[in-house]
């Protein structure tokens, strides 16, 4: 990973835990995403190479940090956030989003929200989709 990456992430982490209250996750089912997002289709079959893929990057960029480790937006950075990160675990949220809303979400960050935009973070932008096999598999 590039050093600005990491430097990028810790400044942005640092920000968003300046408060310690935390907040509840506003309601799952609603799109942040434009509707022409869904439209988007992921072209990388979710094998489990794609999805160990997908975790190491969820970790190396520092999704864990506001997601958790679990993927249930509870990490070290989420405290204070308003809204909460999401809870990738929401089996009610996975089917209410496609994979094109999320890399949308993942690429631009999300109105309204402390998610930040993670498109530079990625040295090839086809690896979102890994990421999303990975997020994908998190379903509960």
């Amino acid at each position: 990973m590039k050093f600005w990456k990491v430097t990028t992430l810790a400044c942005a982490a640092a920000l968003m835990t300046a408060s310690a209250v935390t907040a509840a996750e506003r309601d799952p089912i609603p799109p942040r995403a434009p509707a022409a997002a869904k439209a988007d289709k992921n072209p990388i079959p979710s094998t489990p190479e794609s999805i160990q893929t997908g975790r190491e990057l969820f970790e190396e960029i520092g999704c864990a940090g506001c997601h958790g480790d679990a993927g249930t937006g509870d990490g070290p950075a989420a405290a204070g956030m308003e809204p909460s990160p999401r809870n990738f675990t929401n089996g009610k949220w996975q089917e209410a989003r496609t994979d094109g809303e999320l890399r949308h979400t993942i690429f631009r960050g999300s109105e309204g929200t402390p998610m930040i935009a993670n498109e530079p973070m990625f040295d090839d932008p086809e690896d979102v989709w890994h990421v999303i096999n990975y997020i994908r598999s998190l379903k509960q």
